[in-house]
């Protein structure tokens, strides 16, 4: 009996060292299966994951700087131990875009939108219209100025005496040699006298030589005098007259050419200068005249 109990705890503690013997076996068993995989075929695929996902972040940043473009995503595979096994590493899809065949920099500042080329020649075309049309449409035509009315003359009567152009004249009723500044133009007492051009009076005088006088300036700068007038004038210093306008009558005021026949003593001064009165009355006063031969 005592043998059997013997037995029966001499096999017990077999089997308990035969199955603390199988754990432990177990137990190194799964360290190195372990260590195989981080050194073999697990490692490097976590390795070649972690790779892909780099290069796949290092692209998506420089595809949104707008400065290259993505290449395909790699796709590896490598082998372990067993060369007839192979493991495929997970690929990372990268946004796809468009290759392009010229340098980066050059397509983005060369590259034109067709709706822009478009619009670029429809544009040319309206002006090279416009440019056209202007050149072949005929001239407007030019705006007419009204014709300039010639001075009319002050009296109707004959020319008495002339204009000296600076020349040393005998005054019939004097005796003295002296310039004869104007024209005398016949007129009987009481004519009218009028004013040859549209201007203002800017004078009314009473000449010791020639008595009452009347001076006129003219739009375009010239200036008349009429004198030998009678006393009772119609105009005073001022006024503005049109032409045409009776200024006043002949008078018997002028004496120093009283032995002459009753007339109109008629100056004309432009640019400070007399002029022969005939030359203005015919509309050439803007050349000064010549003495005559």
């Amino acid at each position: 009996m005592h043998n059997r109990h013997k037995a029966e705890h001499t096999s017990a503690e077999s089997r308990s060292g035969d199955e603390a013997s199988t754990n432990e076996r177990k137990a190194i068993s799964m360290k190195q299966k372990s260590h195989a995989g981080m050194t073999g075929k697990g490692f490097y695929a976590a390795l070649a994951l972690s790779a892909a996902m780099v290069g796949a972040a290092c692209r998506y940043a420089y595809s949104e700087a707008g400065k290259l473009t993505p290449p395909a995503a790699p796709s590896h595979q490598y082998t372990g131990e067993d060369t007839a096994q192979t493991t495929a590493v997970p690929q990372v899809t990268a946004p796809q875009t468009t290759k392009s065949t010229a340098p980066p920099r050059t397509a983005a500042v060369t590259a034109t939108p067709a709706e822009t080329v478009t619009e670029a020649v429809a544009e040319a075309a309206a002006i090279l219209h416009r440019t056209t049309e202007t050149e072949t449409a005929p001239p407007a035509p030019a705006e007419t100025e009204p014709p300039v009315e010639q001075p009319i003359p002050p009296v109707a009567g004959k020319l008495l005496q002339r204009f000296s152009h600076g020349d040393l004249v005998k005054s019939p009723t004097t005796g003295i040699w002296s310039t004869h500044n104007g024209a005398d133009y016949a007129a009987d007492y009481g004519s009218d006298v009028c004013c040859t051009e549209d201007g203002t009076v800017t004078g009314v005088e009473k000449d010791a030589l020639f008595g009452v006088c009347v001076t006129v300036l003219h739009q375009n700068g010239t200036v008349t005098r009429y004198c030998g007038l009678n006393e009772g004038l119609n105009v005073q210093p001022g006024d503005v007259i049109a032409r045409g306008t009776v200024i006043g009558v002949i008078g018997d005021t002028n004496e120093g050419e009283s032995t002459l026949e009753s007339h109109l003593h008629f100056e004309v001064q432009q640019n400070d200068k007399y002029i022969d009165p005939e030359s203005y009355l015919a509309g050439a006063c803007a050349a000064e005249p010549q003495p005559e031969a």
